[in-house]
């Protein structure tokens, strides 16, 4: 997630004629990169027939879970066999950098965390070793049978916090970092073993009044006390302190009915704030910090709100962009203002992948293109709140009920478009860009 510094209003005592100028121009630029409209696309993988339950980018390739198993994928390569079918992974994270990889596998009462090393699983895959679910015992986390959503602190600071939701009960789980990590990869002699598993422990268990839909890690100022845990339930957002437990009430959603999306955590100038996007909203608030133990909620200048045009099933935040999946199309917007820039109609559209590259699969090719010229497409004004059953609704465990088509193939686009990144936040000569790779869906005649 990129820096919120150079576009998110500043507090009254900075200076805002600079700000301001900061803010038109990166608006300008970023319009330009979409009226010149740099989308290419090419080839990434043909003739893949499997249901898709989840995935994440591993360098240039993608670790794939299917109906067969969990695949590697490389592009214009045959897919590579890395778990079988009897480990049904639901939802994963590829954390290079620390050598690990994170599972949720099987679903209901059935269902755990697993850790593995990457090298090891590279290893595997280089031994052609397909992995079968009795061969991922010693990778199971404990305490978390039951586990049907987790999340992970997107800004690792000096440890990786996962808490794992089982029911209405988060269970908190920490790993501290070796010396080495952060480098491309561990020193030859560092201590390792096959199994990552003693290198985490369990913190603490916070018990909430209801089941959460959506979770994200706030990183707090200090790490000292001051994480916190944003959760999604009935009609509003809740703060939940990792260290006391303590839940503040975020933002209460104004509407009869609410298919909660996605909390997305972002920070500016190293404070946190969170995107809250439900139905059509999505809703900044910056999160205040711990004041003499306590914690503040109240509104902000840097409090913002955009809507979409239908209702989404997935957001991505893909700074100074931010795209909404929904069931037939992708609704691309500055973050800065909610402008529609660009949308793509692609029929069928599930969402795959998007911690790196954007994954997606549709029924049929991209068509109708459009930029955000129109005034009706780009209105802020909310549309009403629709019926449940018009609710588009993604999670994982939707896909997890798809049945497959046999006669399904896979193919996969990849269109690449520049950002624009102020000078002051990358490296001189290094140009920021992002990479959104779509799958689709051929029906065979």
């Amino acid at each position: 997630m990129r820096s919120f510094s150079d576009v998110l209003p500043e507090s009254p005592k900075s200076a805002r004629k600079k700000e301001e100028a900061r803010q038109a121009e990166f608006v300008r630029l970023g319009q330009v990169c979409v009226s010149n409209a740099p989308w290419e696309s090419q080839c990434f993988c043909s003739n893949f027939p499997h249901d898709v339950f989840c995935a994440d980018s591993w360098g240039q390739s993608l670790l794939v879970s299917t109906d067969v198993g969990v695949l590697l994928l490389d592009d214009g390569q045959p897919s590579t066999p890395v778990f079988d079918k009897t480990l049904q992974v639901r939802q994963m994270h590829i954390l290079e950098t620390l050598d690990l990889l994170i599972a949720r596998a099987d679903k209901g009462k059935d269902s755990r965390l697993l850790v593995f090393r990457l090298s090891a699983v590279q290893k595997g895959i280089e031994g052609k070793q397909i992995k079968s679910k009795c061969d991922c015992r010693e990778n199971k986390l404990e305490k978390t049978k039951g586990c049907h959503l987790y999340a992970i602190n997107t800004h690792h600071g000096n440890e990786l916090r996962i808490v794992a939701v089982i029911r209405n009960k988060l269970l908190l789980i920490t790993r501290k970092f070796w010396q080495w990590e952060g480098l491309s990869s561990p020193p030859s002699t560092s201590p390792q073993s096959e199994s990552p598993m003693e290198e985490f422990q369990y913190i603490r268990e916070i018990c909430l009044s209801d089941v959460p839909a959506v979770m994200a890690l706030v990183d707090g100022p200090t790490g000292e006390n001051d994480n916190l845990i944003c959760v999604a339930y009935r009609h509003q957002f809740d703060l939940v302190n990792e260290s006391t437990g303590e839940a503040y009430r975020l933002h209460h959603v104004e509407a009869s009915r609410v298919n909660f999306v996605a909390a997305i955590d972002v920070y500016e100038d190293g404070e946190a704030g969170l995107l809250l996007c439900y139905n059509y909203v999505c809703y900044y608030r910056k999160v205040c910090p711990f004041n003499g133990g306590s914690f503040l909620v109240q509104p902000s200048a840097s409090d913002f709100h955009f809507s979409w045009n239908q209702v989404p099933y997935a957001i991505v935040c893909a700074f100074p962009y931010i795209l909404a999946f929904t069931t037939d199309s992708i609704e691309i917007r500055l973050v800065v203002n909610g402008n529609l820039v660009h949308t793509a109609v692609v029929p069928a559209l599930q969402l795959v992948a998007s911690r790196s590259d954007i994954y997606f699969r549709a029924a049929s090719a991209v068509s109708g293109p459009s930029d955000g010229s129109s005034k009706e497409a780009s209105s802020p004004s909310s549309p009403q709140t629709p019926l449940v059953q018009e609710i588009p609704v993604f999670s994982p465990s939707a896909a997890e009920g798809n049945a497959k088509n046999p006669q399904q193939q896979l193919f996969v686009c990849l269109f690449v478009y520049y950002i624009y990144t102020p000078p002051t936040l990358i490296p001189k000569g290094t140009q920021s860009r992002l990479q959104v790779v779509c799958t689709y869906n051929i029906l065979l005649a």
